[in-house]
């Protein structure tokens, strides 16, 4: 699975119901462990609500329309755990304060703002993409708007769970392919991600944004030292390329460039007819 020894006691712990009990723990220690327990079976929890509203709800129509258009099918949207964030001001406080959790739960998770007394939730009305760490737990979400609205793209607040600095977008999913093909593709964006997944290219993940970061790339090189940049074809693009180049030299990773068609991202490319072909 691409984890050192003491990921992967944690994994099959949490996979079959095993407390572990940590040497030399103070009670202060152990508190702090359960609490952040608790955060992540809310980000979890959330996760899993966002993602029965974009199945569900009559107000995702608009993100299925969106997700439909792209060209993504159920399996891809199901494999990430895409979801839909309610328009209303406070749908999943509500259903999270139903379950027993604490808004200053909620508010240390990232997922509501509180102000003057009041609480509502982060995300309303947004097609929500989870940011999940290596072992594929929910640390924080993405959100993009269906319209013309700014910001395009709002993203959880960093935390004490969640740093967007650390986290390299979809590495939970590609981590048994990136360490069974000893390579990974790097791009841009979370719909390139998904569409090279879709396409049956599973050692895809994305840098959260244009900016690779030292953080990320020693998360990537626990699991493969053969890097594929596929970053867009624009300006943008290229100056992120040249700048992760010298980053990974610095880590002596072995750096190819996919070169793009101009004026294409590898989504479109990769779902297009002959596409995969082509990548």
């Amino acid at each position: 699975e691409g984890l050192d020894f003491a990921d992967a006691v944690k994994m099959l712990a949490d996979k079959y119901g095993v407390h572990l009990q940590y040497e030399a723990s103070s009670p202060e220690q152990e508190n702090r462990r359960q609490e952040r327990e608790h955060l992540l079976a809310l980000l979890d929890q959330a996760a899993t609500y966002y993602s029965r509203c974009l199945l569900e709800s009559s107000q995702a129509a608009l993100a299925r329309k969106y997700l439909a258009s792209r060209g993504f099918k159920e399996p891809v949207i199901h494999e990430f755990r895409l979801g839909f964030s309610p328009a209303g001001g406070s749908a999943l406080l509500k259903a999270a304060t139903g379950k027993g959790f604490t808004e200053t739960e909620l508010s240390r998770a990232g997922l509501i703002i509180q102000r003057d007394a009041s609480s509502r939730d982060r995300f309303r009305g947004r097609l929500i993409f989870p940011f999940t760490d290596h072992r594929g737990r929910v640390l924080g979400f993405g959100a993009r708007v269906l319209d013309e609205s700014k910001p395009k793209y709002l993203n959880s607040p960093d935390s004490e769970l969640y740093h967007k600095t650390n986290l390299v977008f979809g590495l939970g999913n590609a981590r048994a392919s990136i360490t069974k093909e000893d390579r990974v593709f790097i791009v841009e964006g979370y719909t390139d991600v998904l569409a090279l997944h879709q396409a049956g290219i599973v050692n895809a993940v994305a840098s959260m944004g244009t900016a690779l970061t030292e953080q990320q790339l020693k998360e990537i090189s626990r699991l493969t030292r053969n890097v594929y940049l596929a970053f867009d074809a624009d300006a943008a693009g290229q100056a992120a390329m040249l700048r992760a180049l010298e980053l990974a030299k610095k880590h002596n990773l072995a750096v190819r460039v996919v070169e793009m068609p101009q004026g294409q991202d590898p989504a479109e490319l990769v779902l297009s007819e002959d596409g995969i072909r082509s990548f």
